[in-house]
């Protein structure tokens, strides 16, 4: 790899290429089978056009036989009956000679109709009068007979007249009988030499075309492998690069590693690995569509390229992540350097159109070889660096520390552990009571999670609760407290409420609301039970979203509580941008009331700010009488804390109707 490290050229025409030669391709083998597939085609059709042809053929050919049988089997029946009649006089002869005239004709029919035009014309004239007059002889002979003058009859069928006409009748049925016979065996052998005509046709027009065709396709593939060589060595290079960006990809990036390590150990250099992490990608992503995304990602590309040196080694490991890969032959100090300069160059705003994003940046850095000998390894732990920069904040820049890779263990440990205890029932809800300050009656109960791990014993959320809202674990927890929630909520008296903190990842989710309302449907709750706190980070990271989420709750009948009020910067333009049914007063606030003037006053800010807007106030963290009385003084409704009870089991909680203080709310094991 050269020393200086810059961003391929444009490749777009590699992939036309390939695109063009594999269309070229293509077409040539398209070609060359849709040819085949019609000769094919062709020679299946004429073979079943001959054979059904022939077939035909032959099957006229055997009816002509067959009636050739059947008329010579008629005509003697006929006769013997004719006879038989005469010479018995037996009223059975005279009927079966009456029922074979009409058969007999039949079958001279069908004769006439397998016979050649002129036979059958032949025929007619032949048998015409003689058929006629044979009639008028049978049907003088039938009376005689059924009239008992059966010498009549047998005279008539001796007569020389009779027995002329007779052998001419038959003689010109034998003669249509064999032209029919003829006929149909010269169509048989027709046909026969005509299907081996065609398919002789058919084979040399195949033979033909298919020569084409061969040449059409070793053409079509003899050019398209011309252009594929061409295409190649830009092809591998495409492989190497990021599409969008145009930076090196994960693949380039650990093949440009090795390198840059091979020489830094030869030389005994050191090298410094940047993993960057853009801050606020998603809401942009969620905000303005993917395309607006994809330009942010180009911008980063531009401004990696304008802030670093050449010969620095610049990728996108995927999705928001980039990596950066320094020299410091320049001293110890140049990474951080780096890293600072990105920082400051990914804060700036971005423009696109009237589109304005502000995104940033976090950054790990991670040393070789002083961290890490291998190119995995030193990713890994410049990732760990950026966790770790991460929980410091956004824009923060970190160094690798040993400390962290157990820390990360510890967390993934916790992570399974905290998925498989969410499936196993771990999680538990419990209660703390929310009371009318003046009367102390309970008007609602917080809904507060406990994790009764198998080792470590009952877990308090600040153990794990961070650990599911950075792994994705908070909804399924969620959901998971709220179902055995609703099934407690029987044991409350009706008139108590149920308030749960919704996190701030939620808010995202499409899917809360309408999983919340089947939840309820399923327990039988009414969603007017339902108090649904929000915090003011919930409403920082997406106020569309937030403000979404929270109409489509009202419309529900649930409300919603901004939680930890007074605690951020932009409080004030929430409460006018939103409505909201309840404000929670955080618990600084409360618990500095006597050694903080200002805390009373911010206090008495928010009463009358909350008393103008109609809307009701909880104190969060009310531990003592004096607290409690105070708050009331200054005009606080409602209040929490552990004066009135800690978190406890739902066993433990009903069916307690008012506090007095934490003694009258038993505590759970």
């Amino acid at each position: 790899m050269s020393e200086a490290h810059s961003p391929p050229a444009r490749l777009l025409p590699t992939v036309s290429i390939v695109e063009e030669t594999m269309r070229r391709a293509r077409r040539a083998v398209a070609v060359a089978l849709l040819g085949a597939g019609l000769m094919a085609a062709l020679l299946l059709g004429q073979h079943q056009w001959s054979a059904a042809a022939l077939q035909r053929a032959a099957d006229r050919h055997a009816q002509a036989h067959k009636l050739a049988g059947d008329v010579r089997t008629a005509d003697q029946q006929l006769a013997m009956a004719a006879q038989m009649a005469a010479l018995t006089g037996d009223a059975a002869w005279i009927d079966r000679y009456e029922k074979l005239v009409p058969e007999l004709a039949l079958a001279i029919e069908h004769a006439r109709l397998l016979a050649p035009q002129v036979d059958t014309e032949r025929y007619q004239a032949r048998t015409s009068d003689t058929t006629a007059l044979l009639a008028r002889m049978h049907a003088s002979a039938t009376e005689a007979l059924k009239s008992g003058a059966a010498d009549s009859a047998r005279a008539l069928f001796d007569s020389e007249r009779y027995l002329s006409q007779t052998r001419l009748l038959r003689e010109a049925t034998e003669e249509l009988t064999r032209a029919s016979l003829a006929a149909t065996e010269q169509e048989v052998n027709r046909q026969h030499t005509a299907a081996l005509a065609s398919t002789a046709a058919v084979l040399l027009l195949a033979l033909a075309v298919g020569g084409g065709l061969w040449r059409w396709l070793t053409l079509g593939l003899g050019r398209s492998r011309h252009t594929l060589l061409e295409a190649e060595v830009r092809i591998q290079r495409l492989a190497a690069s990021d599409l969008l960006t145009g930076l090196d990809n994960r693949a380039a990036l650990h093949d440009a590693m090795h390198t840059l390590m091979s020489r830094a150990r030869r030389h005994q250099e050191e090298l410094a690995v940047l993993m960057v992490d853009l801050d606020r990608f998603k809401p942009v992503n969620d905000r303005h569509g993917h395309m607006v995304g994809d330009l942010v990602l180009k911008e980063v590309a531009r401004r990696l390229s304008r802030c670093l040196r050449g010969s620095d080694l610049r990728a996108r490991y995927g999705g928001d992540e980039f990596v950066v890969v320094v020299d410091e032959r320049e001293g110890p100090g140049t990474a951080r350097a780096a890293a600072e300069r990105i920082v400051e160059s990914l804060a700036w705003p971005m423009q696109f159109g009237e589109i304005t994003v502000n995104i940033g940046a976090t950054v790990g850095i991670a040393r070789f070889p002083h961290d890490a000998t291998t190119d995995d390894e030193l990713l890994r732990k410049a990732d760990s660096a950026l966790y770790r920069a991460k929980q410091e904040g956004r824009g923060s820049v970190c160094l690798y520390d040993a400390a962290l890779d157990e820390a990360l263990a510890e967390r993934h440990t916790l992570e399974v552990a905290l998925r498989e205890g969410i499936a196993a029932g771990q999680l538990v809800p419990y209660y703390q009571p929310i009371v009318d300050l003046e009367t102390r009656q309970v008007r609602s109960v917080e809904l507060l999670c406990r994790w009764k791990h198998p080792e470590r014993g009952l877990l308090s959320p600040d153990k794990f609760i961070r650990v599911a809202e950075d792994t994705g674990l908070i909804g399924p927890l969620t959901m998971s407290l709220l179902r055995q929630a609703t099934k407690d909520l029987p044991r409350f008296p009706a008139h108590w409420r149920l308030s749960f903190n919704v996190a701030p990842q939620q808010i995202q989710d499409e899917t809360l609301v309408p999983a919340l309302l089947a939840q309820l449907r399923e327990a039988g709750v009414p969603p007017q039970r339902l108090d649904v706190e929000l915090t003011e980070t919930a409403l920082v990271n997406d106020t569309a979203r937030a403000r979404e989420v929270i109409m489509a709750l009202k419309r529900a009948g649930m409300t919603v509580t901004l939680d930890d009020f007074g605690t951020g910067y932009s409080s004030l333009s929430y409460l006018a941008e939103m409505t909201f049914d309840k404000i929670k007063i955080d618990r600084s606030f409360v618990r500095t009331l006597r050694s903080r003037p200002e805390s009373a006053k911010i206090v008495a800010a928010i009463v009358g700010l909350s008393r103008s807007l109609g809307v009701d106030t909880v104190a969060e963290g009310v531990e003592t009488e004096d607290e409690a009385q105070m708050l009331q003084q200054l005009g606080c409704k409602h209040g929490q804390g552990y004066l009135f009870g800690r978190p406890g089991l739902a066993r433990n909680v009903g069916p307690l109707q008012s506090v007095a203080n934490a003694d009258a709310w038993v505590l759970a094991d």
